[in-house]
């Protein structure tokens, strides 16, 4: 009687959240949504084992010693977040986000073990105060794959973040070095991808208004070979305050 309870209530749960959306969770929540959600929470930690987040595979890591580095992002240290999971949205979740395999880890109720979501079942989530998207479908501008959402404006910016490895043969035995993480960029207009990866290739996005925003970059002190996260962002949002309909 109690698992079919249980059932019941987590198919209620999915139903409710199903039609939340990215837009609907970065807006301000109503007080009816919050008693929802803390309510569900509540639920899906009651559930132990039984929840819908371990519904993965074990995180097994390198099978080799790492020398230097680590793979994932922004730090080793657990991070609480939120993750859209099979159809449920979870929060204070603690997990962290492999850039090197690509996965989401969360950590399992034994405070040791690791659990890989299945990445096919990840709509977004937020580790480490950054929101990422899953781009399932593949598209010519842009690979799928998990997306860190950096700006969400008229225009988006997203970046794809990434690390890699190296291996190292030694008398010692083997080890893996990683490598310093990589990020590529992309803007969202009018609902097609651009890669950028210069601020010439940024204005040709935007198209018009380069001559304010130059003088706008220059005036700002931001180089973009030294911070091109940072020069793209204000690029977009300067963008967006000239060209905002009044």
């Amino acid at each position: 009687m109690l698992r079919s309870t249980g059932f019941t209530f987590l198919v209620v749960f999915q139903f409710l959240f199903l039609n939340f959306s990215i837009a609907q969770i970065k807006n301000e929540i109503s007080a009816e949504q919050l008693i929802v959600r803390n309510a569900a929470s509540v639920y899906f930690q009651s559930l132990g084992e039984q929840s819908g987040i371990y519904r993965g595979t074990e995180y097994t890591g390198f099978p080799y010693r790492l020398k230097s580095g680590h793979q994932f992002f922004e730090s080793t240290d657990i991070s609480y977040g939120s993750v859209y999971y099979d159809g449920v949205l979870y929060e204070n979740v603690p997990m962290r986000l492999d850039i090197i395999k690509d996965q989401l880890v969360v950590r399992y109720i034994d405070q040791v073990s690791g659990i890989s979501l299945h990445n096919e079942k990840i709509d977004f989530f937020s580790v480490h105060n950054h929101h990422f998207i899953h781009i399932k479908v593949d598209n010519l501008n842009i690979p799928p794959g998990f997306y860190d959402h950096f700006y969400d404006g008229g225009i988006d910016v997203l970046v794809n973040r990434s690390k890699g490895t190296l291996k190292e043969v030694s008398v010692e035995g083997n080890f893996i070095t990683i490598l310093k993480q990589k990020n590529n960029f992309f803007l969202k207009k009018g609902g097609v991808y651009y890669p950028v990866e210069s601020s010439g290739s940024v204005l040709k996005v935007l198209g018009s208004k380069q001559k304010e925003i130059q003088e706008f970059l220059k005036k700002s002190n931001v180089k973009f070979r030294k911070d091109p996260e940072n020069a793209i962002v204000r690029m977009v949002k300067y963008y967006d305050l000239l060209t905002e309909v009044k």
